[in-house]
């Protein structure tokens, strides 16, 4: 929980929620419709799985993209395929990595799921809680 005093200290608040707070402020200028908010969100949730996914790529196979280490490690990233989920505000187009082997299980959207429903709202709030 975040808890603003009037002398700008404050409780459990570190550089990363400012900088939270100073991107949701300069992003929230633009939102002057229910309809830009929900493309906001749609493009924040699209933002926030991909990255996610990426990172859950990294874990899986050791390595980064581009890494020495993938050389002759047997499994490789394998371009990316697009996914189509529905959200409370529509469908939102992401590209999904795959791996060669084809053993890349994700966590975060599971290779058959076709609703997120909540996830954009969930990181909107997040990001907007300051």
């Amino acid at each position: 929980m975040l808890l603003w005093h009037h002398n700008g200290a404050s409780d459990g608040y570190d550089n990363g929620s400012q900088k939270n707070e100073t991107l949701a402020k300069e992003l929230a200028k633009d939102i002057k419709s229910p309809e830009d908010l929900a493309a906001f969100s749609a493009q924040l949730t699209k933002i926030t799985v991909e990255a996610v996914l990426n990172a859950e790529m990294v874990h899986h196979l050791g390595y980064a993209p581009h890494d020495r280490e993938s050389y002759n490690t047997g499994n490789t990233r394998n371009w990316t395929m697009t996914m189509t989920l529905k959200d409370n505000h529509g469908e939102i187009m992401i590209e999904a990595p795959r791996d060669r082997a084809g053993s890349f299980a994700p966590q975060i959207v599971r290779k058959d799921q076709a609703r997120i429903t909540g996830m954009g709202d969930q990181i909107l709030a997040s990001i907007l809680a300051v």
